[in-house]
C-alpha cells in the first residue's frame, strides 16, 4: 500500500477514534483534530503496527486517568488545564512519535523506530506515574534533594507512581517487542527490546520529573493562601505570584522538552545497543 493511501486510511482511522475520544471528553475539539493529525502521520509513514503503540498508550493513559476518578478532582485548583487533552497536550505527547515515524519512513534507520517506541513509553510512564502517584499516601518528594513538594505539584515522585512509571513504560516496550518480531526491523530479540524501551521509557519520567521540579513554573495560589499551584491566573483573572521557575515553561513544555531529551537519547543510544 503506498503513503497517500496509508495517510487517508490513517485520517478516517484516527478521525473516527477522535470522535470517540471527543464524546467521551477526552479531548477538546482541538485536542481531537491534534490527534486526527498526528494519528495519521504515524499510521501512514509509520504503518500499522506503530498506529498500535500510539493506541496503547492513549487507551491505557486515559484509563490510567479514570482510576478513582473522584478522588483526584480536586486537582483542578492546582493544574493549569483539566482532563480534557488540547491540542497542546497532545502535540507535546504524540508530536515526537510522528516525526521519528516520518523519520523511519524517510531513513529506514532503526534507530528511529526505537526512539518512535520510547518516545511513547515515556509518555505512559510519565502518565501513569502522574496518575497512580498522586493517589498515594507516602508523600511526594523531589528527585535528588529529596524534599517534600505538595500532593498534585509537577516535579515530586512516590514509590507508588514510580512503580506505575516503570509499568506504564513495560506496557509500551512489550507491544512493540510482539510487533517487532513480526516486523524484523531491530535485531537482538523482543527481550532486549522490551528492556531498551522500557527503560528508556523510565528515564523520560525520570527527565520530566526533574524538569517539573527545577523549571517548570510555580505560583502562590490568590486563591488559596499558602498554597502552590500551576496556574497562572486566579479565578477572577489576575496574575499569581511566581515562586519557582520560569514563567513561560507549564506542563506542556516540560512534556515537549523531556521528550526531546529522552527521544534524541534513545536515537543515539540504539545503533549501540541492536
Amino acid at each position: 500500500m503506498n503513503l497517500a493511501l496509508l495517510l487517508a486510511a490513517g485520517v478516517v482511522l484516527n478521525g473516527v477514534a477522535a470522535i470517540l475520544a471527543f464524546r467521551r471528553r477526552s479531548v477538546d475539539l482541538g485536542g481531537a483534530l491534534a490527534g486526527t493529525v498526528v494519528g495519521a502521520a504515524i499510521f501512514g509513514f509509520g504503518g500499522p503496527l506503530f498506529w498500535v503503540v500510539l493506541m496503547a498508550f492513549f487507551v491505557t493513559s486515559t484509563a490510567a486517568g479514570r482510576v478513582r476518578h473522584r478522588e483526584k478532582e480536586w486537582l483542578s485548583t492546582i493544574h493549569q488545564k483539566g482532563e480534557r487533552r488540547d491540542v497542546f497536550q497532545v502535540l507535546a505527547n504524540g508530536g515526537l512519535g510522528a516525526i521519528t515515524s516520518i523519520l523511519f519512513y524517510s531513513t529506514g534507520r532503526p534507530a528511529w523506530a526505537a526512539a518512535f517506541a520510547v518516545s511513547f513509553a515515556a509518555s505512559n510512564a510519565d502518565t501513569w506515574a502522574s496518575e497512580i502517584g498522586v493517589l498515594s499516601r507516602s508523600t511526594p518528594v523531589t528527585l535528588f534533594s529529596l524534599r517534600p513538594v505538595p500532593r498534585g505539584i509537577s516535579g515530586g515522585v512516590t514509590v507508588a507512581g514510580s512503580l506505575a512509571a516503570v509499568a506504564g513504560a513495560l506496557l509500551i516496550g512489550m507491544v512493540f517487542a510482539l510487533e517487532n518480531l513480526a516486523m524484523g526491523i531491530l535485531p537482538g530479540g523482543g527481550v532486549r527490546v522490551l528492556l531498551f524501551v522500557g527503560a528508556g521509557g523510565v528515564v523520560g519520567s525520570f527527565v520530566d520529573s526533574l524538569l517539573g521540579a527545577t523549571v517548570q513554573a510555580r505560583y502562590a495560589s490568590n486563591d488559596a493562601p499558602g498554597v502552590l499551584t500551576e496556574r497562572r491566573l486566579d479565578a477572577s483573572g489576575a496574575r499569581n505570584p511566581l515562586v519557582r521557575g520560569l514563567p513561560f515553561v507549564n506542563n506542556d513544555a516540560v512534556n515537549f522538552l523531556s521528550g526531546i531529551i529522552t527521544t534524541g537519547l534513545a536515537a543515539a543510544a540504539a545503533p549501540l545497543v541492536f
